[in-house]
């Protein structure tokens, strides 16, 4: 896979906090580039076989085709000349060298095949191909919360965020190794320290959430005001950090072209909204001095974020993709 990125992502600074989704957004369109053209090249193959021709000429009739699979010793009995091929009358025919000479001829059809690309390249060809449009609409939803992530990150590079802030700078030292055995390792660390950063301030900010949801505040109802706001920042902050965490764990992969394992981030970021956010955004959304409590308010759209997300794990994880080629005119 072609791992090249542009020279905007290359000058961002690991504390830039547009970095993760500018990853993944570039990061999916290398692919879906690189998708477009293994499409369009099996498309211009099959329009040019005789076969396809032949297809379009005979619309709707049944065809029967026989195909002789034959075994690897077969293979190595031609390529060392036990068995020749031999053309006799226009027809195709083999024969078996036995006791030093050749026995029966026998008949064989000749049938050309593409040879150009893996069923591997286009079946994650295909799957880019289907989850686009559904990439394009998280897209909108994750500009909207990166907003909010946005300024609740300016100046909050603290302990809390040292782990996220550590993965990000491998990461983005990885980008200029030279050597692959040293940016393979650097890149799975920076993956391992985003994950373990994501899992930390998910407890934290469960804890958060829980303080709030039994008002525990009402302990101290001197401050409690102040610990209402003191618990929000700091439910911010994780969250904050472990959408940035997620995306840019997926956007790695996707870079690495490693489409099922951005699924699983994906899905595993789903799982937290859902799990978290969701049956909580109405009282997070009443403590946040920030949230309207509307429906375009701070913690009903990173609730909503969660179907979205959804609907690309449920495209990714389909074993069967169908590739329509149709001709023009017909």
């Amino acid at each position: 896979m072609n791992d090249l990125l542009s020279n905007e992502i290359l000058e961002l600074s690991p504390y830039d906090d547009d970095f993760p989704t500018k990853l993944l957004s570039e990061a999916f369109n290398l692919r879906l580039e690189e998708a477009n053209q293994i499409t369009k090249k099996v498309y211009d193959e099959v329009k040019t076989s005789p076969i396809y021709s032949k297809i379009m000429k005979n619309s709707g009739e049944e065809k029967t085709r026989i195909v002789v699979d034959v075994s690897d010793n077969f293979i190595e009995d031609y390529k060392n000349g036990t068995i020749k091929l031999a053309n006799e009358k226009g027809c195709l025919v083999a024969q078996v060298r036995e006791n030093g000479r050749y026995g029966e001829k026998l008949p064989i059809k000749e049938e050309k095949y593409f040879n150009g690309m893996s069923s591997l390249d286009i079946s994650n060809a295909l799957q880019l191909k289907a989850i686009q449009d559904s990439i394009a609409e998280i897209s909108q939803q994750i500009q909207a919360i990166d907003e909010s992530v946005r300024e609740v990150l300016t100046g909050q590079q603290n302990d809390r965020l040292g782990l996220y802030y550590s993965g990000v700078a491998l990461y983005r030292e990885s980008i200029c190794v030279s050597d692959e055995d040293l940016k393979k390792q650097m890149i799975a660390q920076s993956i391992k320290t985003l994950t373990d950063s994501s899992f930390q301030l998910m407890l934290t900010l469960q804890s958060d959430i829980k303080y709030l949801k039994n008002k525990e505040y009402d302990a101290n109802k001197k401050n409690k005001y102040n610990l209402i706001i003191d618990k929000m920042e700091n439910i911010n902050r994780s969250f904050s950090a472990i959408h940035q965490a997620s995306i840019l764990k997926a956007g790695i992969f996707c870079q690495q072209g490693e489409l099922k394992a951005m699924a699983s981030v994906l899905q595993e970021y789903s799982r937290f909204i859902e799990g978290t956010i969701v049956k909580n955004a109405y009282m997070l959304a009443q403590c946040d001095l920030n949230d309207t409590g509307k429906s375009d308010g701070v913690w009903n759209k990173r609730a909503q974020l969660q179907l979205n997300v959804s609907n690309i794990v449920k495209q990714l994880s389909t074993s069967e993709q169908v590739l329509y080629i149709e001709s023009e005119g017909e």
